[in-house]
């Protein structure tokens, strides 16, 4: 392995590049239970709270907020609370129609990606932002949106075969008032550390800068080599084989072994889609898997959360998301939990992370134990599956978890970091948090001890009658506040604008099991008994909240503004034919590396299906949703002092709706909302917001939105070269306050920064 350090100055207009190496560039329902142990056993650690804030002066709530620092954005989340919140107040309801672009800056110069989800960091006077399926690091003047310098780790046949692939959602930053040190996590689970003021690696931390995540796990590392070079499968095959003794890498062919060592494959695939998070001088690190939605194989690498010191890179602490035998929750996992037990493989946390600085507390949303739709391989409730964990960010002990959803057959993984959130509840101030989810549902907790803020009730629910699956006879939901997101459908939710709508609409729905919240899947040859082939269940398998959305806080008021879909969803389970799995959504493996051998006499089919093609929306009766309009998905707001919803807006505005479908003849059709999910952040005086991906009014120009905190209402929109892919960011510089955001796809993939004239 080799890294390679380089500082660019780059013309981004041209996008030409000139590299002078190692340069210093310019400066400028287990409810929540308190720990009597650790999970695992601590390693000694000397971790230290900042001694300084940059300039020299003692950290204090002033300068150093919720590990902050005034007018600036050293979290993903903004903060170490996530609140995606800004005091700033430059760009104002009065001028946000003045913003002009200030620069582009052009990720794609320095390789792809699938479409660009970072947000970047800003933090003394430079901003910092990861680009390309090789996750490169770079610092960018913030002024001119000029290549400071460029770090790119080599990672060979790690990073050709890597299960994650893709840029993340940004880097790490942190100071101690002297150092300041950039950390990303690459997509073959490699950490690296990086002088902010020059990209150079840190020799002090691991092996020259880089800590390999593989190493320590308990798995043999072993050469690695792969026999292809066609395009990534996202699936628990091995992305790479062992390889052969005295195997050379063949450069025409690329092929063969290269001096890549990693976990062996024929235990599974791990690697990181998220930035690790920074809680005072530790890294808490997390992992993420394959894909739930893909997989081939019971077994599989389970989900590890550790903390390392940021000066050396030593590992401190690890807390097993599998409680192994003798661990807590161990008996959540009826058939074992002991590594390489069959269904205990990927129950990670591979969402963005918060923290708590004072409390010393790192929270931690945790994913769905393997397989998305089906879990009677793994029998039990399964922590800490769709739970949120609080742990000790010193030693790794649980203080307290919750968990969301029981044996989850739903692919409702906790997609978001939590907002920490300090309100006033019934009279009395409460540190709480609140975790968004794929459920339509906010769940708050006091994030001291866990208890919720109010009631969560475990409710009854319908049970599962897929052969070999046996779902939880509760699930916990929440009272208040009220849900974001279409729960379920039932027949009062059906349009019904004649007796002929009505009536055709309920066949369809009909068709699938129908009914509230967490409906289980039923089987394609219709073992149910009641002759239905398929499920209804919303929200869907894309949530609620999900990766691109989230929920964004102001602490000044209360306000809690979260960005969501609603919609339904369907599954019908069947046999994949070279799966290991009893049952899947419908899908062909068979033919790719890893999975099992074909049955006698199998055919393969003309086309095979891929990851959500058995799990598509399909309420669309000749064009028109069967769903009435609800003030749903959009932004709602929340005042989360008393857990009342204060006004919901769609994501960038309304669609007409219109069919020629002789049903539909003299009857006009209500506007349903925009789709997509809005990327929301929160500043002294507005919400800003770009509609996402996939969102907003089809075939109108891409906007910059900005909105009324307190009534929602539109103050302004600017146009954008093209639609926002992660959620924004904003600071202030030399003056400025700029409004930076990602955009594009493939080459096209971009940071694009607003400001006033």
């Amino acid at each position: 392995m080799t890294t390679r350090s380089v500082a660019l100055a780059v013309t981004v207009a041209i996008g030409a590049m000139v590299p002078v190496l190692f340069m210093a560039a310019p400066a400028a329902a287990q409810g929540p239970r308190a720990a009597s142990t650790p999970a695992s056993a601590p390693m000694t650690a000397a971790v230290r709270r900042p001694a300084s804030a940059p300039g020299g002066t003692a950290p204090t709530m002033a300068n150093l907020v919720r590990g902050n620092a005034p007018g600036e954005w050293r979290y993903w989340g903004g903060d170490a609370f996530s609140s995606r919140y800004s005091p700033l107040d430059q760009i104002t309801a009065r001028n946000f129609d003045s913003l002009q672009v200030a620069w582009k800056w052009n990720a794609g110069t320095f390789g792809p990606d699938e479409y660009y989800r970072t947000t970047p960091l800003y933090a003394n006077g430079r901003l910092f932002t990861v680009a390309t399926t090789r996750r490169s690091v770079m610092a960018i003047d913030p002024e001119t949106g000029e290549t400071l310098w460029m770090y790119r780790l080599d990672e060979g046949i790690r990073w050709q075969k890597a299960a994650r692939q893709f840029a993340g959602r940004g880097p790490t930053y942190w100071t101690d008032g002297v150092h300041e040190r950039v950390i990303v996590v690459t997509p073959g689970y490699h950490m690296v550390s990086l002088d902010a003021r020059t990209g150079v690696p840190d020799p002090k931390f691991g092996r020259n800068g880089v800590v390999d995540l593989m190493e320590g796990l308990g798995y043999p590392m072993v050469p690695l080599a792969v026999d292809d070079t066609g395009s990534l499968v996202i699936s628990d095959a091995a992305p790479a084989r062992r390889a052969k003794p005295g195997e050379r890498w063949n450069p025409v062919t690329r092929t063969g072994a290269d001096g890549t060592v990693g976990i062996d494959p024929v235990n599974g695939q791990i690697a990181a889609s998220s930035p690790a998070i920074m809680v005072n001088d530790m890294i808490v690190v997390g992992n993420s898997s394959i894909h739930g939605y893909y997989p081939i194989r019971v077994r599989n690498i389970p989900g590890f959360i550790r903390g390392f010191d940021v000066r050396t890179g030593r590992q401190v602490w690890k807390f097993n998301l599998v409680p192994q035998p003798g661990e807590f929750g161990a008996e959540t996992w009826e058939r074992g939990s002991k590594l390489g037990t069959e269904g205990v493989g990927k129950n990670d946390a591979w969402a963005t992370y918060s923290a708590d600085p004072d409390l010393g507390l790192v929270y931690i949303p945790v994913g769905m134990p393997l397989l998305d739709e089906y879990g009677g391989h793994r029998p039990g409730h399964n922590l800490f599956g769709n739970s949120l964990v609080a742990l000790d960010a010193r030693t790794g002990t649980r203080r307290w978890h919750f968990q969301m959803v029981h044996h989850d057959i739903w692919d409702y993984d906790t997609p978001m970091a939590p907002n920490l959130i300090d309100v006033t509840v019934n009279g009395a101030r409460r540190k709480a948090i609140t975790q968004s989810t794929k459920q339509g549902w906010l769940y708050t907790f006091d994030r001291v001890t866990g208890e919720p803020i109010w009631p969560i009730v475990e409710t009854p629910v319908l049970q599962s009658d897929v052969p070999g699956e046996r779902t939880a006879a509760t699930q916990p939901i929440p009272s208040r506040p009220a849900p974001y997101s279409q729960q379920g459908l039932l027949e009062r939710d059906l349009i019904d604008y004649t007796p002929a709508i009505r009536d055709s609409a309920l066949k369809l729905a009909q068709a699938c099991r129908m009914g509230p919240y967490f409906i289980p899947a039923v089987t394609s040859t219709g073992t149910s008994g009641s002759g239905v082939r398929c499920s209804w269940y919303a929200p869907g398998a894309s949530g609620g909240v999900n990766i691109d959305g989230g929920a964004a806080f102001d602490p000044e008021t209360g306000m809690l503004y979260v960005a969501s879909l609603s919609g339904l969803s369907t599954v019908s389970l069947q046999k994949d034919p070279c799966s290991e799995f009893r049952f899947s959504s419908p899908r062909d493996n068979c033919g790719l590396p890893g999975a099992v051998a074909p049955p006698p006499g199998y055919t393969p089919p003309e086309s095979r299906g891929g990851g959500f093609e058995g799990r598509a929306n399909a309420s669309m009766l000749a064009g028109v949703s069967i769903l009435k309009p609800k003030e749903l998905g959009g932004i709602t707001a929340y005042d989360m002092n008393s857990g009342d919803k204060r006004w919901w807006i769609s994501n960038g505005g309304m669609i007409p709706v219109r069919s020629t479908d002789p049903l539909f003849a003299g009857v006009t059709l209500p506007p349903r909302p925009a789709s997509g999910q809005a990327q929301v952040i929160v500043t002294k005086s507005l919400v800003i917001y770009g509609t996402g991906r996939s969102g907003g009014v089809p075939n109108a120009k891409p906007q910059l939105f900005a909105v009324d905190k307190a009534t929602g209402r539109q103050v302004g929109a600017v146009d954008i070269p093209s639609r926002t892919t992660a959620v924004p960011m904003t600071f202030m510089h030399k003056g400025k306050q700029y409004v930076v955001f990602a955009t594009g796809a493939g080459t096209t993939t971009a940071l694009v920064a607003m400001r006033l004239p």
